[in-house]
Order: structure tokens, then C-alpha cells, then sequence
């Protein structure tokens, strides 16, 4: 923060934390600013020598860096002494936010730290024969079972209930009562008469299937779940 040349004493208000702000071990024989060490009191020093200041360190009373109260509005702490106009400057690891950048100036960052979040280091085993399960917990494996039971069910019933799922096929292969034969010439009635009666032989040989039985429910189910297809499928 550039300060202005013509500020013969300006006050900095610290907040006490190592390692930036500390008190040495002899502050009682000392007094003003010797009784302060640390990077913050160092970087202050430094600070003061290029600009051509002087300053005094004071320790913040309330021991906080500075919250609005939601109900007053007031600022305490650092920030609140800087509003207030109890202090110049504040020098802290102080976090920036919009609501501090309304009402006080921040400088460039003296110091950026990067957040990490810290966890315990897994103890390595050797791979057993179901350690493809466990990227997912136990429950969630078994409500993953039940819902494809669950859904291969539901998919039996319907079928079972749907007409579009029913179809006639022969008892014999390679029968085909849709297409009889049309007799034409010499004796085409009494021929005729034959075909009309394994016509209906023929018919008496169909039957009502559905492919979506309980096992192939369960196929669909599993297929439709590995995103993979299937020789059949739902009408």
C-alpha cells in the first residue's frame, strides 16, 4: 500500500499469530516496537525504509481480524479499526472477501497459499477376487440389484398383459399355415376341400408364445444395463 510521504507517524495494527506476529521472549525489558518479531514486523521494517515513515505497532484489542455484525452492521476487530478510524494501516494474513473490499483497501498479496485438502494415505492390499466392487459402497451394490430385479419383473408382467407381445408359431418346424397352396385344373374342388381341411389341421397345430418369459425379462434387463444389445426387444 503506497502511504503518503507527508504521514509522520501512522499506527499499524497487528494481530498476533506466528509466525508473522510475536512477541520476543524479553518483551518485558523492551518497549514500542522491539518487543514485536516476525515476518509481518520485518516486512513493516522494510516497508518504512523505502517509504520514509514512522509507525507504531499495536496489537489489535480485540484479538480479530474483523466481522461485520448482521444485526448492528458494525465492524469489529481489524477491519473495524480501520473504519473507524482508530488506525492507518493493518497489516495481517488477512483473507480478502467483497464484503471487506467494500468499506477498506486492500493492497497487492505479501504472501498467496494454496488450499489443499489433506487425506490419510490407504494402506495398499493385495486384489481379491470381488475388488471390482469396490469403487461402490454395499448398499449401493445392492439397491443396483434390486432395481434390475425389480425392473426384469415389472417387464414380465407387462408382457404377459400386453397382446402385442403374444404371436402364434407351429408345433412342426418349417409349417407355414399362412400360405396355403390354390389348386387350379382337373379335380381343383376336391383338392381344394383337402387344402381347407389341413388348413385347419393346421391351425389346431399353433399356439399363443411370448418371448419376454421371467428368463428373458432378465436378459433384456441385464443387457439394457451394460448397454449392450439384444436379439429381441419390447413392442
Amino acid at each position: 500500500m503506497e502511504l503518503s510521504p507527508n504521514l509522520n507517524v501512522s499506527t499499524l495494527r497487528l494481530l498476533q499469530e506466528s509466525p508473522y506476529v510475536m512477541l520476543k521472549k524479553n518483551h518485558d525489558q523492551l518497549s514500542g516496537n522491539d518487543k514485536y518479531e516476525g515476518y509481518i514486523v520485518e516486512l513493516a521494517a522494510e516497508i518504512a525504509k523505502h517509504v520514509g515513515y514512522h509507525y507504531k505497532l499495536k496489537v489489535v484489542s480485540d484479538g480479530k481480524y474483523g466481522a461485520r455484525d448482521p444485526e448492528t452492521k458494525m465492524w469489529n476487530g481489524m477491519v473495524g479499526e480501520l473504519v473507524y478510524g482508530k488506525a492507518d494501516v493493518a497489516v495481517a494474513p488477512l483473507t480478502i472477501t467483497l464484503v471487506r473490499e467494500e468499506v477498506i483497501d486492500f493492497s497487492k498479496p505479501f504472501m498467496s497459499l494454496g488450499i489443499s485438502i489433506m487425506i490419510k494415505k490407504p494402506t495398499k492390499s493385495k486384489p481379491g477376487v470381488f475388488s471390482f466392487l469396490d469403487p461402490l459402497a454395499y448398499e449401493i451394490w445392492m439397491c443396483i440389484v434390486f432395481a434390475y430385479i425389480g425392473v426384469s419383473v415389472v417387464l414380465f408382467l407387462v408382457s404377459r398383459f400386453s397382446p402385442y407381445e403374444w404371436h402364434a408359431e407351429d408345433y412342426e418346424e418349417g409349417a407355414d399355415p399362412q400360405t396355403p397352396t390354390q389348386p387350379t385344373g382337373p379335380g381343383a374342388e376336391l383338392q381344394s376341400g383337402q387344402s381347407s381341411g389341413q388348413q385347419g389341421q393346421n391351425q389346431q397345430n399353433q399356439e399363443q408364445t411370448n418371448e419376454f418369459g421371467i428368463f428373458n425379462s432378465l436378459w433384456f434387463s441385464l443387457g439394457a444395463f451394460m448397454q449392450q444389445g439384444c436379439d429381441i426387444s419390447p413392442r
